[in-house]
C-alpha cells in the first residue's frame, strides 16, 4: 500500500472507528461534566493553551470556519457557567472546574478504549511508532501560518501509556490537526475569510447550491442564512461561482482556485511523509486497516 492518498483515508476511517467504542460511557460522561455539550470545545481549547490565555483571535485560528460572534458568545457563556474564568485583558483561562471536566471526561475516555481494545500489543506499538514518527516529521513543517493546530492538540494530550490505543488515538488527532494546518496555509493566500472559503468548498463539490442548504449542511458554525448568501454574492463579485437555476455552482476560476488549493493541501500534508520509507508506508496502511476492522468489531459486539 504505497499510494499516501489510500493511507491518508484509512487515517480518517481509523480515527473515526475508536470514539464509537466509548459511545455507551462518553454520553452519560458529557451529561454529567458539561451542563451544555457546547462548553466542550472552548473549555478544550482553553485547556490545551493553558497556561497561556484563550483569546477570541486564537479560539479563530482553531475554528477559522465558525461565526467569529457565534465564538464570543461561546466563550462568555462557558466563563459564566464556572467553566472558563475571565481575564482583565478579554480573556479567558480554565477554571478549577473546567480543568476537572476535560481532565475526567478524557481519562475515562482513554482508560475505557484501553481495556475493551482488541489489536495486539504489539501491532499497537508499531502503528503507535510510525504515527509517532509522522508527527514528529509534521512538527518540523514550515508553513508562513504555522503549524498552530498541531502544536495546541499535542498541549492537551493528558498523559497516556506508550504503544496504547489511548496513544494512538492522541496521535491520530495530531494528523488530524496538521491537516488543518496544511489546508489553512493553503487557502489563507486567496485574500477570503474561512466562512466564505467554507462555502466555496461546499459549492464546488456539489455538497450544496443555495444559502438555505448551507444553513442545512452547516449548522454548528452558527451562520444565518442571510450571512451565507452574503458568502455566495461575495463569491459572485470574485467571479468564483455563477448562477444556475435556483441555485449557484462553481465557476471555471472557482474550479481552478479550489482544485490549485486542494493540491497546495497535498503537498503541504504529504510533505512530512517523506519520512517513512515505502515498506514502513505499506506497514502503517496495513496496521491502521486491521485496526479499524477490529474496532468495527467489538462496536458491533457493544451494540448487540
Amino acid at each position: 500500500m504505497r499510494d499516501q492518498s489510500q493511507v491518508f483515508q484509512l487515517l480518517g476511517e481509523t480515527t473515526g472507528s475508536i470514539f464509537p467504542l466509548a459511545r455507551d460511557v462518553m454520553g452519560p460522561l458529557f451529561e454529567e461534566y458539561f451542563s451544555e455539550q457546547r462548553f466542550y470545545q472552548p473549555v478544550f481549547i482553553a485547556y490545551q493553551l493553558s497556561p497561556k490565555t484563550l483569546t477570541e483571535t486564537l479560539y479563530r485560528k482553531r475554528a477559522p470556519y465558525n461565526n467569529p460572534q457565534a465564538i464570543c458568545e461561546n466563550l462568555a457563556d462557558a466563563a459564566k457557567a464556572g467553566y472558563l474564568e475571565g481575564e482583565k485583558s478579554g480573556g479567558y483561562r480554565i477554571s478549577a472546574k473546567g480543568k476537572n471536566a476535560i481532565e475526567s471526561v478524557h481519562k475515562k475516555f482513554y482508560d475505557h478504549i484501553n481495556g475493551v481494545n482488541q489489536m495486539s500489543a504489539d501491532k499497537l506499538r508499531a502503528l503507535a511508532d510510525l504515527l509517532r514518527k509522522l508527527v514528529e516529521s509534521a512538527g518540523r513543517a514550515e508553513f508562513s501560518s504555522g503549524v498552530f493546530n498541531l502544536e495546541l492538540v499535542q498541549g492537551g494530550h493528558p498523559e497516556v501509556e506508550r504503544g496504547t490505543l489511548a496513544e494512538v488515538d492522541q496521535l491520530l488527532d495530531d494528523l488530524n490537526a496538521f491537516r488543518d494546518d496544511a489546508h489553512i496555509a493553503a487557502w489563507i493566500p486567496t485574500g477570503v475569510s474561512g466562512h466564505v472559503w467554507e462555502v466555496l468548498t461546499f459549492i464546488w463539490n456539489g455538497e450544496a447550491k443555495s444559502a438555505a442548504e448551507l444553513v442545512e449542511q452547516l449548522p454548528y458554525r452558527s451562520f444565518l442564512e442571510d450571512e451565507f448568501l452574503e458568502a455566495l454574492d461575495t463569491l459572485a463579485q470574485l467571479g468564483w461561482i455563477i448562477e444556475k437555476g435556483s441555485g449557484y455552482q462553481a465557476a471555471p476560476e472557482g474550479r481552478r482556485l479550489r482544485q490549485e488549493v486542494e493540491e497546495i493541501t497535498n503537498q503541504n500534508y504529504f510533505g512530512p511523509w517523506q519520512v517513512l520509507s515505502a515498506e514502513e508506508l505499506d506497514q502503517l496502511g496495513q496496521l491502521l486497516a486491521e485496526l479499524k476492522t477490529t474496532n468495527h468489531k467489538i462496536a458491533e459486539q457493544v451494540e448487540q
